[in-house]
C-alpha cells in the first residue's frame, strides 16, 4: 500500500472522528465510509496495467427527514504501469513507465434519500459542488544496451485545482438499527463540464452509520 493511500485513509479517519464527536442533538447524522479498488490488464502479454483506488468519507446531517446536507472527502489514486520495450537510440531502450495520478476532494451539496432510514433498502442521490486537487507525476525506467545496466527519470509534478461538481446514487440494505451496507456510485467533474460526467465514474462499497 502506497504512502499515499495511507495519509488519504488517515485523512479519512480525522473526517469521520471530526464528524462524529460534532455535537448536534437536534438532527439525523448519518456517516459513511467508502472504498473501491479497479485493475485493468492490457496489451499483448496482459502485462501492462492500471489500477485504481478509491477512499472517501462523508457526514449527511438530516435537515428534514429525507432531505440532507453533506459534506465529503474523497481520494483516488490511479497507477498506471507499463513495460512495452521502445527503441530510443542503439545506446537506449524505454523499459517501462509508471504513471501516477493523485486526485482527492472536499465537497459540500445536497442528500435527498428516497426511503426512511427504517426501510430495509434505502436508496439516495447526491449533488454538490466539490474542490478537487490533482497530483500527477511519471517516472520512466531506461536501459542502457552497452553496460546493460538501467536507470530511472522522474518528471516534474503537475498539480492542478479545479472548482468541480460531484454526483452519486447509492443504495443501502439495513442491517441493524444503526448500520447498514452501502453500495454506491460516483462521478466527479469539472464544473459546467456535464460532458465529463462519466469519464470519471467510480463504484464503491461501504457502509452508513446513524447517529
Amino acid at each position: 500500500m502506497s504512502c499515499r493511500l495511507i495519509e488519504g485513509m488517515k485523512n479519512v479517519l480525522v473526517f469521520l472522528i471530526f464528524l462524529f464527536v460534532l455535537p448536534n442533538s437536534y438532527a439525523l447524522i448519518e456517516l459513511n465510509g467508502d472504498y473501491g479498488v479497479s485493475t485493468q490488464k492490457y496489451g499483448e502479454n496482459r502485462d501492462n496495467e492500471i489500477e485504481a483506488t478509491t477512499i472517501g468519507g462523508s457526514m449527511a446531517l438530516y435537515l428534514f427527514n429525507l432531505t440532507a446536507i453533506e459534506l465529503n472527502y474523497s481520494q483516488t489514486e490511479t497507477i498506471t504501469s507499463e513495460t512495452n520495450v521502445l527503441t530510443i537510440d542503439p545506446t537506449y531502450d524505454l523499459i517501462g513507465q509508471q504513471n501516477n495520478v493523485l486526485v482527492y476532494s472536499y465537497g459540500v451539496g445536497i442528500r435527498q434519500a428516497f426511503a426512511s432510514r427504517k426501510a430495509r433498502f434505502r436508496p439516495s442521490m447526491s449533488l454538490g459542488y466539490a474542490r478537487q486537487f490533482i497530483r500527477d507525476t511519471t517516472q520512466a525506467t531506461f536501459r542502457n544496451n552497452v553496460s546493460g545496466t538501467s536507470f530511472i527519470v522522474n518528471d516534474d509534478v503537475t498539480k492542478l485545482r479545479d472548482d468541480s461538481v460531484f454526483g452519486s446514487f447509492s443504495l443501502e440494505m439495513r442491517l441493524t438499527k444503526t448500520v447498514s451496507l452501502r453500495g454506491s456510485v460516483k462521478t466527479i467533474f469539472k464544473a459546467f463540464q456535464f460532458d465529463k460526467a462519466r469519464d470519471n465514474v467510480r463504484y464503491l462499497l461501504g457502509f452508513s452509520w446513524y447517529l
